[in-house]
Order: structure tokens, then C-alpha cells, then sequence
């Protein structure tokens, strides 16, 4: 891979890690990805950056292993797999989100039953 490749994917990964508005970069990592050395500069910690470099590498590195696909294209194999795990994520996200929403509705619900219930039967016992 040239060093202008390499640069050009070290700076995405750089944007893309502080696409949150996150400060300014401050940490400078070296990383190997498919066996290439990488830095990337982020705001994250360390310990965060290499594992984000790890999962990538793991990613691009099966499928290297389990076909007969140059380096290009495995990298935009696990490219499109990250992003897959990452809308179903999302999605698993937003359904348990639904759910806490529905169980919280629920409990409030049986609350306001519960107070009534109870202003009822002291109503009765002052009879």
C-alpha cells in the first residue's frame, strides 16, 4: 500500500473516530492493520483507538483468510460487514429503547391504578 494510501486511510479514520464533535485530536496511535502500520491521531484514549484498529484488522484479516480477494477488496468487504453489524446494533438499539419506553408507560400506568385502588378502599374503610 503507498504512503499516500496509508495517509489518506489514517486521516479518515481520524475523522471518522471524531465525528461527534469529540476536541480536537491529541493522541497520536500506532497501529497495524492488515499487516500495515497506521497512525492515528484521535481524541479517544489509547487503549480505545487500538481496539477500534483491532477489530478492523480482524475484520479485513478473515477475510483475507477465508478467500482469494486482494487487499482492496477485503477492506471494503469488512467496511460494508462494520457497517452491517453496526445498523443492526442501531436497530437492536432502538427496539430495547421501545421496550424500556413501553415497561416505563406500564409501570406508570399500574402506579396511577395502584393510587386508586388505595383512595378507593380508604374511601370504603371511612364508611
Amino acid at each position: 500500500m503507498s504512503n499516500e494510501s496509508r495517509d489518506s486511510i489514517a486521516s479518515y479514520l481520524s475523522r471518522v473516530m471524531n465525528a461527534d464533535g469529540a476536541p480536537l485530536p491529541k493522541n497520536r496511535v500506532k497501529v497495524q492493520i492488515a499487516g500495515e502500520e497506521f497512525t492515528i491521531v484521535a481524541a479517544e484514549p489509547e487503549e480505545y483507538i487500538r481496539r477500534v484498529a483491532s477489530l478492523v484488522d480482524a475484520k479485513i484479516t478473515a477475510i483475507l483468510d477465508s478467500s482469494r480477494v486482494p487487499l482492496s477488496d477485503a477492506t471494503i468487504l469488512a467496511a460494508c460487514n462494520l457497517a452491517d453489524e453496526q445498523i443492526k446494533a442501531q436497530e437492536t438499539a432502538e427496539n430495547l429503547r421501545a421496550q424500556i419506553k413501553a415497561y416505563s408507560d406500564e409501570i406508570s400506568r399500574l402506579r396511577a391504578d395502584l393510587s386508586e385502588v388505595r383512595r378507593e378502599s380508604g374511601r370504603r374503610q371511612g364508611q
